[in-house]
């Protein structure tokens, strides 16, 4: 088993959750690997970059079940990345662990774009997006916007099975989103939590879940 964690729009892999989960898999003796998803240039940042990304990982690795933990767009890449995996025999998706995924890009609420919205993000060419993990202003090209709309993780129907993981009070993610996607998988187990986006108070939850799922003792709380 490989895990393989897809940290968060704006944000990178010293992210609060995907540090708390590469604690306690390395607790358990089980490697995770967290690539930077803002590299070579978060400018330049689209879905299929990030996608190419994940499947040259995962092509690299020994033959072996992969677990995706996604966290928002995070999420969004895993459930895309698993479904282009469906047929893998060498390297096959045997779970996914989303943590407020976001499954539909809700553009009106990037505060982000301001008044003008998508379209003055188009006449504009770019956004100023303030960056979690360099705690400054950094340029999204408008191409984020035009690839992303290629996707549509919110229709797909995986037979992997997942754990979701929603706050009920998430200010980024609609959990109605999330409930209508959860009820088309047939193998989807729903948590919805009295917590914000981050996640932050519901951790031990998420683990105790994870841990379970995978087969983990439950080491760390």
């Amino acid at each position: 088993m490989h895990v393989i964690y897809l940290h968060g729009f704006a944000s990178s892999p010293l992210s609060s959750k995907a540090t708390f989960f590469a604690e306690r898999l390395a607790e358990c003796g089980v490697p995770m690997e967290c690539p930077d998803l803002n590299q070579p240039d978060f400018s330049t940042l689209t879905v299929t970059r990030m996608l190419t990304e994940i499947e040259t990982r995962i092509a690299a690795r020994p033959p072996g079940d992969i677990v995706l933990v996604g966290s928002s767009l995070g999420g969004f890449v895993a459930i895309e990345a698993a479904a282009r995996q469906a047929n893998a025999t060498e390297h096959p998706v045997t779970q996914l662990v989303l943590l407020a995924p976001a499954v539909e890009l809700e553009w009106d609420k990037w505060s982000e774009l301001g008044s003008a919205g998508v379209d003055g993000w188009r006449a504009a060419g770019d956004i100023d997006v303030f960056h979690y993990a360099y705690e400054d202003y950094r340029k999204l090209k408008f191409g984020f916007y035009e690839d992303a709309t290629r996707y549509a993780p919110s229709a797909r129907r995986l037979s992997v099975p997942m754990l979701i993981f929603q706050g009920r009070y998430d200010e980024s993610v609609s959990p109605d989103t999330v409930e209508r996607f959860a009820a088309r998988q047939p193998h989807a187990s729903l948590h919805l939590v009295d917590d914000g986006h981050q996640l932050k108070n519901s951790l031990d939850v998420i683990w105790e879940h994870t841990a379970a799922a995978l087969g983990l003792p439950l080491l760390g709380l």
